[in-house]
């Protein structure tokens, strides 16, 4: 019928890729208002917009499935490195951290550092209240908010490294409760993190059962992800055994040269759980050094015991100074291996090994870690270039694994001083650009599926991550032949390239590869 012939805009004759693993086919794509309703040879239909994308790849706008985006969300709505990649839905609250469900008390000075110098205030009561503070922002990309385990913990519990009382834990049952409610996906852990690590193995099977009854699944970044890795992806494959929910390993890697080979293990043992009916998920991001705190990478676990102010009293303490410098000779970490990030208080600093720094400043490499940490408050985020290369390759290949940066949207001159993972910038165009045309690792129909229809599919969206009528029209196209991240940790801000359109919802947030300053992105809560 002519009314069926008829939408807004009218791709014409790319190269179409469904999100689902199938190989590309030529095709037309056809949108109306926030929705695909043609895809085809699609000659007689006539559009308010035709863009001829002749030669290029047409695909699902890619899903971000690890992020940190509530961290940067309220000062940068738009989200421009992210819309650079090609990505518009980004999933946040990871690692047992969610902005929403923190307050302006003194006990989140750590998150209010992350926000408040970039002119946010924590005005929301609720998780649900600051997922409608969000709605009113616009947004550049989607967003799927999660539940975070450590969040929900110091709420209730401050930094106790105990085990919680019936009640504590009955208020943490309900402070999760809540965060579904108003639309969670999932509750994550980061049991690497203090308070998080406080927690024992019961704890957390306890909390994940209430994800179960809301349809939820469990997100973690590993107790360890070291010289214990193999007995962290045991725990994790207990606790969703036990909860009886769906897992999702984030960011997947052996850290340190005595543990590299390791995967080849904790994925058989990923595959034979998939085998034995656990619906078990990973993540990854392209890179080989990951980005952390200083202080949990490289201070004993005693010393984060309390909470940061504790964790400060400690530096400043002379004898606690010598045992900790004790502490961390004898861990031996390669001081080369280590570069500062965004440090503040510490410009100088940013982008040389602590070797290097500790030289600069006429210091022993410890008595300079210390000092560093006492001047930032206790935190220094730091990237440590110390995983294997075929470990990365091993986990990116295996099916169960899709693409998650691990980053926060930014952009290169509001936020020059800081000092990001180049993951912010490139996460999807490397994978594309190394992984699928210089190294042919992946084909491109498998690597789309991992930044698509895979994440989709873990997040129960059926209306998002496909190239099909009736899903919404978030779609990237792309020059396969272009497609190229830039960033590097000596310039990490650097926008990627080969992106030519963007739709989030339909409407373009890039076209011709310039940004549109369009903010279509919209939350997304779990139905």
């Amino acid at each position: 019928m002519p009314n069926q012939q008829r939408c807004d805009i009218l791709l014409r004759g790319g190269t179409v890729f469904d999100g689902l693993g199938n190989a590309g086919f030529h095709a037309d794509v056809a949108i109306t208002d926030d929705k695909i309703v043609a895809v085809g040879a699609l000659e007689g239909w006539q559009a308010g917009m035709e863009v001829d994308v002749g030669g290029l790849c047409v695909a699902p706008g890619f899903i971000d499935i690890h992020t940190h985006a509530d961290f940067s969300l309220n000062h940068h709505p738009e989200q421009m490195s992210v819309l650079f990649q090609g990505v518009t839905t980004q999933v946040g609250g990871n690692c047992g951290f969610a902005v929403g469900q923190i307050d302006d008390s003194p006990l989140f000075r750590q998150e209010q550092r992350w926000l408040k110098p970039h002119g946010v205030e924590i005005t929301w009561g609720s998780f649900r209240e600051y997922l409608r503070i969000l709605d009113d922002l616009g947004l550049g990309v989607n967003y799927v908010p999660q539940c975070g385990h450590g969040t929900a913990r110091k709420k209730v519990m401050g930094y106790e490294k105990r085990a919680p009382t019936s009640a504590e834990l009955d208020a943490m049952r309900h402070e999760i409760a809540l965060c579904f409610e108003a639309g969670a996906f999932a509750f994550t852990t980061g049991l690497e993190y203090p308070p998080n690590s406080f927690a024992h193995t019961s704890e957390i099977i306890e909390l994940a059962k209430v994800a179960a009854q809301y349809g939820g699944f469990y997100a973690t970044h590993l107790r360890s992800e070291g010289d214990q890795l193999i007995e962290s992806v045991q725990e994790a494959l207990q606790i969703a055994e036990q909860a009886a929910l769906p897992l999702q390993l984030a960011h997947h890697k052996a850290e340190g040269r005595r543990n590299w080979g390791k995967v080849q293990q904790t994925l058989q043992m990923v595959s034979d759980a998939v085998a034995q009916g656990l619906d078990v998920t990973l993540d990854v991001y392209p890179y080989t050094a990951y980005q952390t705190s200083l202080a949990v990478a490289s201070l004993p676990s005693w010393a984060l015991e309390g909470d940061p102010e504790v964790l400060l009293s400690r530096l400043r303490d002379p004898h606690e100074r010598e045992r900790l410098i004790h502490a961390m000779q004898a861990m031996q970490p390669d001081w080369h291996s280590t570069v500062i990030g965004s440090t503040p208080h510490n410009r100088a600093y940013q982008g040389l090994t602590i070797a290097d720094a500790a030289r600069l400043a006429g210091k022993e490499p410890e008595a300079f870690v210390l000092d560093l940490l006492l001047d930032a408050g206790g935190h220094v985020g730091v990237a440590w270039f110390n995983m294997a290369e075929d470990d990365l390759r091993a986990v990116l290949k295996h099916p169960r694994t899709m693409i998650g940066s691990d980053g926060v949207g930014t952009e290169p001159s509001k936020y020059a001083a800081e000092r990001p993972h180049p993951r912010s910038y490139g996460t999807f165009p490397r994978v594309l650009a190394k992984y699928v045309r210089a190294e042919g690792l992946l084909s491109l129909e498998e690597a789309i599926f991992k930044m698509t229809g895979l994440p989709a599919a873990r997040l129960k969206l059926t209306d998002r991550g496909v190239l099909r009528p009736g899903a919404y029209a978030d779609i990237v196209v792309f020059d396969f032949a272009k497609v190229q991240d830039l960033a590097d940790f000596e310039n990490p801000h650097r926008l990627a390239q080969g992106v030519v359109h963007l739709l989030v919802n339909g409407r373009w947030a890039i076209h011709d590869g310039a940004y549109t300053g369009t903010r279509a992105g919209r939350v997304l809560r779990r139905q």
